[in-house]
């Protein structure tokens, strides 16, 4: 069973692994308002497929994946940069926040506490978040924030060297 369908709630999480039931759709990246700050362009658009299944173990779960084409900043020259996203991941459906979660697996699936009226956009947005990379940057031979031994440039901070430099 799929639909088309944004901004899509699941009424159910719970009712919906246990379904095996399918949501496919497409997000704005503009209606993603976390992941604006992130974003050098807001154009384009982020598709998703949500899947419910129940584990061997018989934990209702979401499999969330998201693929698309981002416009991220380059943490160096903050000039735009193609990023293709592409995320598969796991959520185990939990009652409550497990209390030995530091002490986990990090092999180990994720947890979402079920809730009602599971909000799919948001829950895509925070995916989208945890997978972003954290300092993203062009390859340096195509960078215009090279270092400055490279570039020829003073750093930016030249000049607090050498005041250290002279009070000792």
């Amino acid at each position: 069973m799929s639909e088309q369908v944004v901004p899509a709630v699941v009424q159910d999480p719970s009712e919906f692994a246990a379904g095996r039931k399918s949501l496919v759709g497409e997000i704005a990246l503009e209606r993603l308002p976390r992941l604006l700050g992130s974003l050098a362009s807001a154009d384009g658009a982020v598709h998703f497929k949500l899947t419910g299944f129940i584990s061997d173990g018989g934990v209702p779960g979401l499999r969330c994946a998201v693929q698309g084409d981002l416009k991220l900043p380059c943490q160096r020259c903050l000039e735009p940069m193609d990023y293709h996203l592409q995320i598969d991941n796991t959520l185990l459906l939990v009652q409550h926040e497990p209390e030995d979660l530091a002490e986990s697996d990090p092999e180990a699936p994720d947890y979402l506490v079920i809730q009602r009226d599971l909000q799919v956009d948001a829950l895509v947005e925070e995916e989208i978040l945890l997978a972003l990379p954290m300092a993203l940057h062009h390859a340096e031979a195509v960078c215009k924030g090279r270092p400055a031994t490279e570039t020829g440039k003073l750093h930016p901070f030249a000049a607090l060297a050498r005041l250290k430099t002279i009070k000792e």
